[in-house]
């Protein structure tokens, strides 16, 4: 289970400026000819951010997770939402009841990209399934079904990339912290990504890549599945999508 516990109110990757910068660059190009034209370029930004979050598979901006895992015996536990700027708290359950709390110095971030944590104790196996031989393998040995590994372990953390304007300590990160920052630690790639998204839409907004005066032919432009046509903003966000 993955709850939302704060999230972030910076929702924009890129700003009306870097696409009014990409749209109309040229001197002998007219500018967008009224606010409202740039108040509609703001909002295809939001939107061109939003088809980032979907297209990678995760949010972007920094936010707080609380997130249940199930362990497989390593010493590792992978988180969901990446990259992991700090564990908060971590929990050996989420009953409220009986849950232990490990201290920070009992684990630590193994791989922020990745969303790593490792613990030199380990994480026990959370299999709750046994069989007896007879019941799945005709006597010759136990089994255990695959794939039913209760999730007990609690993580509280934060994930994201800062954008403009965003501060770790409004997500539980203390001034004095390691991973305190005030600066924008979103990729440029990302940001460029976004740009291009919202002035192709701002320019084409029906997504029209060919048109026919005779016989009105007229062509829609989509990514081709089967031969991997991506679009450069595609490109450009295709280091950071989620496995599955």
């Amino acid at each position: 289970m993955l709850i939302v516990c704060t999230s972030s109110t910076d929702v924009d990757y890129a700003t009306t400026g870097d696409v009014l910068g990409l749209l109309f660059n040229s001197t002998t190009t007219a500018g967008p000819g009224s606010t409202q034209e740039v108040d509609r370029i703001g909002r295809l930004v939001t939107r061109a951010s939003a088809w980032a979050d979907a297209h990678v598979g995760r949010p972007l901006a920094l936010q707080v997770y609380s997130e249940t895992l199930a362990a497989y015996g390593g010493r590792q536990l992978m988180v969901s939402r990446r990259p992991l700027v700090k564990v908060l708290r971590l929990f050996d359950s989420s009953a409220t009841c009986d849950a232990t709390e490990y201290c920070s110095t009992s684990y630590r971030v193994e791989d922020r990209e990745a969303g790593l944590i490792s613990r030199d104790g380990g994480f026990a196996w959370t299999r709750v399934d046994e069989l007896s031989g007879g019941d799945f393998s005709l006597g010759l040995a136990a089994a255990r079904l695959p794939r039913r590994e209760a999730r007990p372990w609690l993580v509280e953390y934060v994930a994201g990339y800062s954008v403009v304007g965003s501060t770790t300590t409004s997500f539980g990160v203390s001034s004095g912290a390691e991973e305190y920052t005030t600066g924008q630690t979103l990729p440029p790639d990302v940001t460029q990504a976004v740009t291009l998204r919202a002035a192709e839409m701002y320019s084409n907004p029906l997504g029209v890549s060919q048109r026919s005066v005779g016989d009105l032919s007229v062509t829609y432009r989509g990514r081709n599945t089967m031969i991997g046509v991506m679009s450069e903003a595609e490109v450009l966000l295709a280091p950071y999508r989620s496995a599955g």
